[in-house]
Formats: structure tokens, sequence, C-alpha cells
């Protein structure tokens, strides 16, 4: 389950150990009737004690599935209602002891319908005779581990792969599977005597409920590569494993990041994210939700929704982003400085209280709902909350409630409104339907806007591409018109909007970011060399956005941290060498903005592109290093592939020793090494002579 290092907040009070009993029950009518029907359940409350599988088999045994399943429920939940309602729990305590009880609840049903299955149909398996076993995925606050007291469990049922039962009434696994889901469903959320153990929700799945129960692990790959819509990438950043086949749901987790992570910056899903945005601002809006907590305004959502977009944004390309928990997430955020950790420290403030107050909504009668009650109830609350008085709460509550919505509204930019009778909006379409009269040789009088115009009508645009391209370039052509730049530039603008209309979700970026539009036509204007840099790598854009760009040269000491964490967080050679390369990329060309716009002086840049490459060498060197070890095994005792335990060094020469290294400057580098034995250790091992001489060679290509 993941960590929740974060929440360690206490409820502001801890009610003295003789009075919880009367507080509890003035708080909870739940926890009332549980403690009034089995009274002995009241031993040991105040003592944190988590959900133990033992006993629920104990349970099971003693009632049956569906009826020990409730009694272990109803027994746990109260003890989590108890220590919540009594300050004795964190925030974390609370959402891991929810977590776990779910996660036991539904590992045990599943196990149990697997094995009365099983008597009836065989064992399924798999083409090649493999036995197979379900897996579920949880999604929402089950994924991330943030159950409240009386969440439904997200999930989705899936299994390894297509096949037939062994026994003799033949099930596919496809209708063994389908069964066993629905019979886990009707144990956990079926409503008896008793109560109900967890509601489950199953439309998140593929095709929602219209689409099968329970899918193998190669549907679910071929639907989300071909049907998956941007709100099931948003959905699947909570998704993890939790019950039954453990190495079938990490496979399908790997499965699933390229969807839902995309390598580069992903603005293209900026729009997506804006019409949900302004879905969960509308959804606020509504009468019927000012009292709700979590979908009404400042509300929780609108924390989750935060963190989540950077998640979106930028989990492709920083993997510590990649994480179902909102702990989790928001660590990584304040890591990465995208919000400062004063800020982070107030969302997470707010939303403990947020969360908190939804339990102690949801612990007065075990409902689920998000709504701060009337009345006597509302009272009731308040004393829960420790607050003085009902008036004391709504203050509270209203202060959080409007910092989180401050916050809200910040997280993109409204969309721009694009005029649709604007003059340049007006002049674009003319230029577009008179596209094919221009004169197609460029010598003869057309200038960068026809030659541009011209050259356009030969690439094949999607209408995504194409709408997108028809909201950003009047705003460019108003740009332009204002900036007066000569002929030169302008071929490299244009040269640039030709490189990216077919990647157009650079387009989504320059129209939401005026700022980094401007400031690219200016970089444009000033520098060839910057320019044909985002031309061949449009990449580069990405950092357009930040306004301190140039500002902050990283120092050598900043790089080898940076590459150390590509080497920690890369997957594999290829993603190591890409992410090494927009390293060197979007370094140089903060260096190049700090002597255009900062007062860099030259004798700084060459210092620092000479940094930038002493610690892309290391890692290159350590990366390489890896390899070869891995075939041929090292010399001496050393157990790691560091740069300092290949027994290897790289010399530099010329610019590069003298710390004078250029843009454009060749590295003059030698290798030295020195032999530990006379052959490596490895299982086919080499002499020193072949063995260096195969690592210099992979360090230079």
């Amino acid at each position: 389950m993941p960590p929740h290092a974060g929440w360690n907040i206490l409820p502001p009070e801890t009610i003295a150990p003789k009075k919880r009993l009367a507080h509890v029950r003035e708080c909870s009518d739940f926890a009332a009737g549980v403690l009034d029907r089995f009274p002995a359940w009241k031993a040991g409350l105040d003592q944190e004690s988590p959900p133990d599988v033992a006993d629920l088999i104990k349970a099971i045994q003693e009632h049956g599935l569906d009826s020990g399943l409730r009694r272990f429920r109803n027994r746990e939940m109260l003890r989590i209602v108890w220590r919540d309602l009594c300050g004795l729990a964190s925030l974390a305590d609370t959402f891991q002891a929810l977590t776990m009880l779910a996660e036991i609840c539904l590992q045990s049903a599943l196990e149990e319908h697997q094995r009365t299955l099983e008597e009836k149909h065989g064992m399924p398996r798999g083409p090649d005779g493999e036995p197979q076993r379900m897996f579920v995925i949880g999604l929402g606050k089950f994924g991330g581990g943030e159950l409240n007291l009386s969440s439904d469990i997200d999930v989705i049922f899936c299994y390894p792969s297509a096949g037939q039962c062994d026994g003799r009434r033949q099930l596919s696994n496809d209708q063994f599977f389908t069964r066993q889901a629905r019979a886990v469903i009707a144990s956990l959320s079926e409503i008896t005597d008793e109560g109900f153990c967890f509601r489950v929700d199953t439309r998140l799945r593929p095709f929602g409920n219209a689409g099968p129960l329970t899918s193998s692990l190669a549907a679910m790959e071929q639907y989300y590569q071909r049907e998956g819509r941007d709100w099931e990438r948003y959905a699947m950043i909570k998704a993890r494993p939790v019950a039954g086949d453990s190495a079938a749901g990490d496979q399908f987790i790997r499965d699933i990041c390229p969807f839902v992570y995309r390598r580069y910056i992903d603005y293209s899903s900026v729009e997506a994210l804006q019409e949900m945005h302004a879905s969960v601002q509308e959804d606020a809006r509504r009468k019927d939700r000012l009292d709700d907590i979590k979908r009404g305004p400042g509300g929780i959502r609108e924390i989750e929704f935060l963190a989540q977009c950077f998640q979106i944004l930028r989990g492709g390309r920083e993997p510590g982003l990649q994480t179902p928990s909102l702990d989790g997430a928001l660590e990584e955020i304040t890591r990465l400085g995208l919000l400062d950790e004063a800020a982070v420290t107030e969302i997470r403030n707010d939303y403990a209280f947020l969360r908190f107050l939804e339990n102690r909504i949801q612990a007065l009668r075990d409902q689920q709902t998000h709504r701060v009650p009337a009345g006597e109830d509302r009272e009731r609350i308040a004393k829960a909350m420790y607050e003085e008085s009902v008036e004391a709460l709504e203050e509270s509550l209203l202060r959080t409630r409007e910092r989180v919505s401050a916050r809200f509204r910040g997280i993109f930019p409204a969309r721009p409104a694009q005029p649709e009778t604007g003059t340049w909006t007006r002049q674009w379409r003319e230029l577009r339907r008179r596209g094919q009269e221009i004169d197609p040789e460029p010598e003869e009088g057309n200038g960068p806007l026809e030659v541009f115009i011209r050259r356009l009508e030969r690439v094949a645009l999607s209408h995504r591409a194409d709408q997108r391209l028809d909201r950003f370039m009047p705003e460019l052509l108003s740009r332009l018109d204002q900036q007066n730049l000569d002929e030169s530039s302008l071929n490299r603008v244009f040269d640039l909007v030709l490189a990216i209309c077919r990647r157009s979700a650079y387009l989504v970026l320059l129209v939401h970011h005026p700022k980094a539009l401007e400031r690219m036509l200016d970089l444009f204007e000033r520098s060839e060399w910057i320019a044909d840099k985002v031309i061949r790598f449009p990449a580069l854009l990405d950092e357009l956005i930040d306004p301190s760009l140039g500002g902050h040269i990283p120092s050598l000491d900043e790089l080898s941290h940076s590459v150390g964490r590509i080497l920690d967080t890369a997957q594999g050679t290829e993603a190591v060498l890409e992410a090494f390369n927009y390293l060197k990329l979007a370094t140089e060309l903060r260096v190049a903005v700090g002597q255009l716009h900062m007062g860099l002086d030259a004798a700084s840049a060459q210092h620092a592109l000479s940094d930038l490459a002493s610690a892309l060498l290391r890692g290159v060197l350590v990366t390489a290093g890896g390899e070869i070890t891995r075939r041929h095994g090292q010399f001496g005792t050393a157990a790691d592939t560091s740069d300092d335990t290949l027994n290897m060094a790289v010399i530099g020469y010329g610019t590069l020793g003298a710390g004078e290294l250029g843009y454009g400057s060749d590295l003059d580098i030698i290798f030295l090494f020195e032999p530990k034995q006379a052959l490596s250790d490895g299982k086919r091992p080499l002499a020193p002579e072949q063995y260096y001489a195969r690592l210099a060679q992979r360090v230079l290509s």
C-alpha cells in the first residue's frame, strides 16, 4: 500500500479516556449501534491494531463468508471510527487501516469464490497450461490508499490470458472469472441484516457498464491503445494492484504506463484537463453542491485535481510523479519545485481538514455522503471537529474552501477566447483559402508568410491539429505584426510552426502560455543558434514556460544530482541516453538565455558548459560500465558500477580540460585504466586491454 508519511496529522485534541464512550456515542449513531449490539467489542478500542486477516478467517469459519465479512468489517470499522473521533489516529493511520480493511476483505472474497468455482470447473489455465488467477486493480481513493469511512471501492477485474478450465465441466477463462467477479461483488456489497462490507463500483472498466465485467491483459492493452480517452488517463493515475495475482497486476501497471504518462510534457492534455477543470467548477457551483465538501467549491476534488494535473502533464518525464498516492505526488511536486514548500504545506493542511470533516460526517450514520448536515446534526459534527460552535465550524470551513478555490483557479490560465471576427482570424482564414493560388516559386516575390502557406499545404494535418493551428496562427500573426522581425527571423519562426504543427500539443502550449510565445519570438530574433536548436528539438519549448529561464545556471553539483536522478529512475539504456540528451539541450538553452538576457559573461558560460560535459561524461561512463560489467564482470572486489569503481579515468584536454567549452565544441578526451587482475570476473572474462577498450568504445558511441 502506498506510504502516507505526509498525512501524519493528528486532530487538534485528544478526548480524555473517561469521556471517550460518551463522545463517540454522541458523534456516531453507527458506532453507538454497533456497541449496543456487541458491547464486548468495546475492549481494546483505544489501541492501534491494524486489521488482521487471521481474525477475518476466524469470522468466516464461524459465520460463513458473507456474514463473516460483515462482522469483521463492522468490528474493524468501529475501531477506526473510535480512534478517529477520539483524536487517537492520524489521517495516515485512518487511511492505512481503511485501505488494509478493504484489501483483506476483497482478497478473502476472491479466494473463497475461486475455491468454490474450481471445485466445479477445475483450474483456469492459459494457452501454455499455466494456472490463471484473477487480479484486481484499485482506482480512485482505493488505488491511492486514501479511503474515507464510507468509500466505494473502485475496481477493475482482470485475468492474465484467455484459456480453458481443466475440470470436467469446462468453462472458458472469461466465463470463470466473470462468475467469480459477480460473486465477489455480491459478497461485499449486498445489504443484509448485518449491513454490507464494501460497495463495489466497476464503472471505470473498459467501455464502462456496457463492457465485459472482466478482461484479459491483452484485451486491456488493446483497449487503452485504441479506445482510451483522456479522462481514462486521468483515472488511471490512481491504478494499483489491490488483490489477486500480484505479478499480473504489476504487469498491467507497466503496460498502462505509456498510455497514462507520455515521455514529453503532454500539453495535448491541457485542453482535456481544462474541460475537466471547467466541469469540476460548473459542478461545484450548483446550488445543491454548496454544502458538499467533496464536489463543492473549494472541496476535496479540487485539491486532488490540482496534484493530478501535474502528474498527467509531467509524469512521463518525472517518474517520481507516477504514483497513485496524493501524498506521494505532493512530495514529488515539492521536490521538483513545481510548487513551493509553503504552498504544498498549506494544501496538505487544507486537505487534512476536509478529510477529517468528511470522516466525521460519514461516521455519523455510516452513510456515503459528503454534505455538511443541517440542524442538530451540524452541532454534532462541530463537536466532533472540536469546534466551539457551529459558527466556528462554518468559519473554519469557509476559510479553508476559499484558500482551495483560489489555488484551484490558478491551475491553468483561462482558455483564451478566440474572437471569431478578429482581424487576424479573418486574415488567416483568407490566407489558407488562397493557399493554392500562391506562386509556387518563392524566389518570385513571395514573402516568408506566403512561402509558409505554400509549404503548409503539403503537410497532412489531422482535424484536431488543424483546429489547433487555426487557433494559434492569428495570435502569432498579431505578435509578428507588432515585433516587425526581419525576413530571416520570420523564416525561422515559420520553420518551427511547420516542425510542430503535426505535434500540435506544442501549439497548445504556446496558445496557453503567451509569455512563452513572446520569449520564443525574442530568442528567435536574437539567436540563430537557439532557433535552430528549438526547431530541431521542439521539446525545448517546455523550457520557455519557466519565467526564471536563464536566471539560474545549474552548478556542477546540481548537474551531477540531475544525472544521478536519471540513472536512478530511467528504465533502460535508451531512456537514460534520451534523458541525458534532453538535460544537455535544456542546460545549453539556459546558458544561452543567460548570456542574452541575464548578463552572464563568456567565461561563466564556458565554465557552465564544461561542468555540463563533465557531469554527462560521468553519467555515460556509469551507464556504459553497467553494460560491460553485466557482460564481462569487473576488476577488483567492488560490487557496484559507479564511475570511481571502474578503475578507469576520463581525462579532458583542450577547452574541456581548461573549463572553456563552447556551444559547438568537441570533447578532447583520453581514457586511462589501472588493471587489478589478469582477467575480469564475469562469465565472459576479458583481459584489461580488451575490457577497457570496449568500455571506452561504448562511452564514445
